[in-house]
């Protein structure tokens, strides 16, 4: 993962997560969460650690449980199609085979 988003809810405060083209994964970092995602017919109940990935095209409403902290992050492949970070180091495009394939 790569791209963060972090926030912090205040007790009683709610948060609408827009929908996005691409999946996202949410991860609490503080405190516990309640999470409900269009389309699925339970919501969640997060502590700090946990997380779940909201798929594609879903918009989520989340509120802290009394309060709570989380991040949501872009996955890593979307951000290598924008380009490699400076200073990334450059793989081949092939790796021998250690076992003599």
């Amino acid at each position: 993962m790569s791209d963060v988003f972090t926030t912090r809810l205040a007790p009683g405060q709610a948060l609408t997560v827009a929908a996005a083209r691409t999946p996202r994964r949410l991860v609490v970092t503080q405190g516990r969460l309640w999470l409900t995602v269009t389309g699925e017919r339970a919501d969640h109940w997060l502590a700090a650690g946990e997380g779940v990935t909201l798929a594609a095209g879903r918009r989520a409403v989340v509120e802290g449980w009394p309060e709570a902290a989380f991040q949501l992050l872009q996955p890593a492949a979307l951000v290598r199609r924008r380009g490699r970070p400076a200073g990334a180091p450059t793989l081949p495009a092939s790796l021998p085979c250690a076992a003599g394939c």
